[in-house]
This record gives C-alpha cells, structure tokens and sequence, in this order.
C-alpha cells in the first residue's frame, strides 16, 4: 500500500471513529445523563434502553467489530497460510480501530449502566482495550522487516552500519558529526521497568525534533546545502530511532510476553462472559430486529 494510500485511511479510520462515538454521544446525552428512576420517562426510552432497538444494534454491532477484529488479526499472525497476505502492520491497525471502537459501542448498548457478571466482561473488555493501548506502543518499538516480522539483534545492527556509512560516504559527514548524531541517541545503561522503559520511549519521541533541530542548526553552521541537510536529517532521525531500540531490543521483546500474559486472558473471559450474556439474552427473547 502506497504512503499516502495508507495515511489517508487511517486518516478515514480515526474520523468514522471520532464521527461514531460523538454522534451517539451528542444524540443520546439527555437519555445518559438521568438517573435510572428517571430514564423509563423519557420519550425514548424504548429505544435507548438496552434492550431497545437502537441500544441492543450498538451491542450488536460493538461485539461483531470485536470478534471480526480479533479473529482477522489472531488468524493473520498465527497461520501460517496466511502469512502473504498483506502486511501484518496493516492488519493490527484494523484490528485496534475495530478493537477500540466496538468496546465503546458496547459501553452505549450498557447506558453506562451495567453490574452482576455482565460487569466482569465490561471491564475484562476495558482492560483487553486499554492494554492493547500500550502493546500497540510497544509493538511498534520492535524493528520489524517489510512483511511485518521482528528483525534480530544482528539485521538491526547491519542496517544502522548502513545507515553510518550512507551519512559518512553519500553526504560526507565526519566522525565528528556521526558522533554528534549518536549523541542525541540518548544511550543508557543497565535495565530498565517498564514503566520506566515506556517514559524513555515516550520522551524520546516527544523530543525528537528538537534534537534534529540541533543537528540542522550544526549543518548551516557548516553552510550545507538545505536539500542534504533534509536527507541527512531524515537519515539520522532513522538511526537515532534505531540506536535506542537496538539498546532495549530483548527488554523490549521481553515486556511483550509478558504484556500477552495480561492481554490474552482478559480476552478469554471476556468472550466466555460475552457468549454466556448473549445466550441468556436470546433464551429469554431478548433479540433484535430479527
């Protein structure tokens, strides 16, 4: 898929979501807003209850996103069969928008109103989403090859000695500059939380372009031209980017793992409590518009 193919539908993606959640929001705020002996008095109450017709699609809908989301991506990544269709970057992105906006369909189905055991999969599913949150941050900080796959500890190393010699050779930097360049890196020592290991990553980005700022400030200063320095700029962000994770590599793998230990069982009970719910709900007639 073509760069700007790909930023235009995830552009697509996150405004149908924003659109989505607002709108409900916007129309339904008066319902949501009354207290539970109030809401059987308001003019659309049979609508927006949760087993009224507008509230039950939403759970509906919520929970098919959901169960598309995680059987398209699980079936992506663990089939081998499947393994060339696409890239796997592309699946997990489909899987976060469907995975993050189905639970929030779900929490309109519920009026914001909800206990007993439905309650335990409510907040297995807030938990599934908000950890997916911090996977989706971590995943991206493992180098991956063009089909997705995570690179090794010697592949990265390769491509930053690329990286070096494409700054030293095609636009001539000294090893003063490259010095300078791996500076900004921001090399530390020893292990790391990850908690802490998340703040350093997240700093890190936050600060990255006013470290390339320093370094295009030391390239005028050297009166070079402004398209290298653009090039140069672009090329030591990459190596910068690729330094750190080169650094936290196992770390990084390390917390994944575990971070499926949190993720994958909450998943489990969710959908075992969500199988029992719409089981329950269609015994006692509790169906939709067919």
């Amino acid at each position: 898929m073509d760069t700007s193919i790909h930023r235009f539908f995830i552009l697509f993606l996150i405004v149908v979501g924003v659109l989505a959640v607002f709108t409900i929001l916007v129309r339904n705020y008066d319902y949501y807003a009354l207290p539970d002996e109030e809401r059987p008095y308001h003019e659309r109450y049979d609508q927006v209850k949760p087993s009224g017709v507008e509230s039950h699609g939403y759970g509906i809908i919520g929970t098919a996103m959901i169960t598309i989301g995680v059987i398209t991506y699980s079936t992506r990544k663990r089939v081998k069969a499947f393994g060339q269709i696409g890239k796997i970057r592309y699946f997990l992105e489909f899987h976060i928008f469907l995975c993050l906006l189905g639970p929030l369909l779900v929490l309109y189905h519920t009026t914001f109103k909800f206990g007993g055991i439905v309650a335990v999969s409510f907040w297995s599913m807030a938990a599934v989403a908000s950890s997916g949150i911090v996977g989706r941050y971590l995943y991206v900080q493992i180098p991956k090859g063009i089909q997705g796959d995570e690179l090794d500890i010697r592949e990265l190393e390769e491509h930053n000695r690329i990286l070096k010699e494409t700054l030293s050779h095609q636009f001539g930097l000294d090893d003063i500059d490259l010095k300078k360049i791996d500076s900004l890196a921001v090399p530390r020592k020893g292990t790391a939380s990850l908690f802490t290991l998340l703040l350093f990553f997240i700093i890190g980005d936050l600060t990255m372009r006013s470290r390339l700022r320093r370094i295009i400030t030391h390239l005028h200063a050297r009166s070079v031209d402004a398209a290298i320095a653009r090039n140069v700029v672009r090329i030591a962000a990459e190596r910068i980017r690729l330094t750190r994770r080169i650094q936290f590599l196992e770390q990084l793998k390390g917390y994944f793992h575990y971070w499926h230990v949190i993720h994958l069982p909450f998943t489990f009970i969710m959908f075992i409590i969500l199988a029992v719910h719409i089981a329950v709900a269609v015994l006692f007639g509790y169906t939709w518009i067919f």
